[in-house]
């Protein structure tokens, strides 16, 4: 942080063995997260933006302290932790959005990052009289606050949705409130920074105490639900779950019977938590039952059945007049568009192009 004096104190008061403290233990936690999602076996999209926001939350809080408990601290290394800074907000938005979505990397998400970048290959030249001084940090905390407001209303709208899409009803509430928690405490960060520089309210260091209380819950989370990575929920290791073969046969031959017999699928929310209830079993033990038994996912799986039902509906002569999308939602898509994927993923073709070259 660059600023003057009263920035640093604010008009609210933290003793300064709270803030040292409290903020060492939010920069160690986040640095613990950084190495344990680093080292885990998940190698994904989401695991990489979620590691990089937690390595650089980790410096923009170290450069917070170095800067109230030093006299002196080289300029590069400040202008690093404002390089961390303009990164940690497009970094949560965009995991947030594959959290949810699922989806590949996209090129031209790459530009999220260019202020950052410019930041990086200007890390020797920049100062607080050339820059920072004159709206260079301003600007910083505008692009943040507004990150950090994109990224807290995405989580609200998706969580309004979530009955209404096909990515989001897969998410079980325990997604939800981990989604809930680093949003939260990453939101709080961001808005005390901003209200300590711009405002004037808050003491420097209360963005870094806040989250130190934050990230209790959310280190509790990743580590223990193993949120990080996961579309689907707790991400289980498997080969430390130890079924009976008589158990899992049963809870296979269950889901079978239940998707022929009561065809839950064509709820366009029915969810993985959904079908553990049917069950009566676990969620992650189920979760674990159909990549096992059935040699797939729950989205893939219940969605092989919707395009089956669609199958039948379509080559038969009393459905030949009602309309695809209209067979898509009957089946249980919530939209023509993820019922054409899904039927070309099983089928192979189109569902027009089917129903066409029915005899």
């Amino acid at each position: 942080m660059v600023g003057s004096g009263s920035a640093k104190k604010g008009i609210l008061q933290l003793s300064e063995t709270a803030e040292l403290v409290l903020g060492s233990f939010g920069a160690m936690q986040s640095a613990f997260l950084s190495v344990y999602l680093f080292l885990s076996k998940r190698r994904n999209t989401k695991n990489l933006l979620l590691t990089l926001f937690f390595l650089f939350i980790t410096l923009r809080i170290v450069k917070s302290l170095l800067w109230v408990y030093l006299d002196q601290v080289p300029q590069w290394f400040l202008n690093l932790g404002f390089v961390a800074h303009s990164a940690s907000g497009p970094l949560l938005f965009l995991y947030l959005i594959y959290f949810m979505r699922d989806k590949s990397w996209k090129g031209i998400h790459l530009l999220h990052f260019l202020p950052s970048a410019v930041l990086l290959l200007l890390l020797f030249y920049l100062n607080e009289a050339n820059f920072w001084y004159k709206g260079g940090y301003s600007a910083l905390l505008y692009q943040q606050l507004t990150y950090a407001l994109l990224t807290l209303g995405l989580l609200v709208f998706s969580f309004g949705r979530r009955r209404r899409e096909e990515s989001l009803a897969k998410l079980a509430n325990r997604d939800w409130l981990w989604l809930s928690v680093l949003v939260l405490g990453v939101f709080s960060i961001q808005l005390a920074y901003f209200s300590n520089y711009l405002l004037g309210l808050t003491p420097y260091l209360a963005g870094p105490v806040v989250y130190g209380v934050f990230v209790f819950a959310i280190a509790f989370f990743a580590v223990t639900e193993r949120q990080t990575g996961s579309s689907e929920g707790q991400l289980v290791k498997y080969g430390n779950i130890h079924l009976e073969a008589k158990e899992f046969d049963r809870i296979r031959n269950r889901i079978e019977t239940l998707m022929v017999a009561e065809k839950p699928y064509l709820e366009a929310d029915f969810s993985l938590e959904s079908l553990s209830e049917l069950v009566g079993t676990a969620r992650y033990i189920v979760s674990h039952v159909i990549n096992k038994g059935f040699k797939t996912n729950f989205s893939d799986l219940i969605n092989s059945y919707r395009v089956e039902e669609a199958k039948s509906k379509l080559s038969s002569d009393a459905f030949r007049n009602i309309k695809i999308a209209q067979i898509a939602y009957e089946c249980g898509f919530n939209s023509l568009s993820s019922f054409n994927a899904s039927f070309k993923k099983h089928t192979g073709t189109t569902p027009s192009y089917f129903r066409d070259h029915q005899s």
